[in-house]
């Protein structure tokens, strides 16, 4: 019974701290290291066959990748409303991808199921592309411009989180000067 009480406990604990961990200074987030960097690729299989290769929507599409699980209170919450918003500027040239973090086919599908989410969904099953993206708390949403450089970074569910990447998506997608494409991956510790 104590040891029951004590795995609860420290689940909370890890569910607060890493889960819904958000940044802040002044109101707003801190800048993550990666932005202003060039984008890591990678290359990851998808939920419902094929593969994500990063580089090749480079250059093409602004890219919103959402680092998530189906067991993240703060990424069930922050799913639906990316998605929707992401899907406002499918046609203006933004793809969105869920990366789910280390779970399997069957949990996801069942997930996606349930909420009757339409989403692309990467797997990063061991982590890999996760730490990458240096994500240390999920959800973990990345925006990636077409000239490939991360632009924004967002720890945790974020307030007025629809509000937020609707202006940051319409900023990247009005842009009318041509952007460069750089294949190159970050340099990451």
């Amino acid at each position: 019974m104590h040891a029951r009480r004590l795995f609860y406990l420290v689940a909370v604990i890890l569910l607060i701290a890493g889960c819904n961990r958000m940044r802040s200074m002044a109101g707003r987030e801190a800048a993550h290291e990666l932005v202003g960097k060039a984008s890591p690729l990678f290359t990851a299989p998808l939920l419902d066959g094929g593969e994500l290769r990063l580089e090749d929507e480079l250059g093409k599409n602004v890219i919103v990748l959402d680092f998530w699980a189906t067991w993240c209170g703060p990424c069930v919450k922050a799913l639906p409303t990316i998605a929707s918003v992401t899907r406002e500027y499918r046609d203006r040239g933004v793809r969105f991808f869920a990366v789910d973090q280390g779970e399997d086919a069957d949990t996801i599908r069942s997930f996606l199921e349930e909420r009757k989410l339409d989403v692309t969904v990467a797997l990063d099953p061991d982590g890999a592309i996760g730490n990458r993206y240096k994500v240390e708390g999920i959800p973990q949403t990345v925006i990636i411009g077409r000239d490939g450089n991360v632009k924004s970074v967002h720890i945790g569910l974020i307030p007025d989180l629809a509000t937020e990447l609707a202006r940051e998506l319409e900023a990247l997608v009005e842009k009318s000067e041509p952007v460069a494409h750089n294949p190159q991956p970050a340099q990451l510790r």
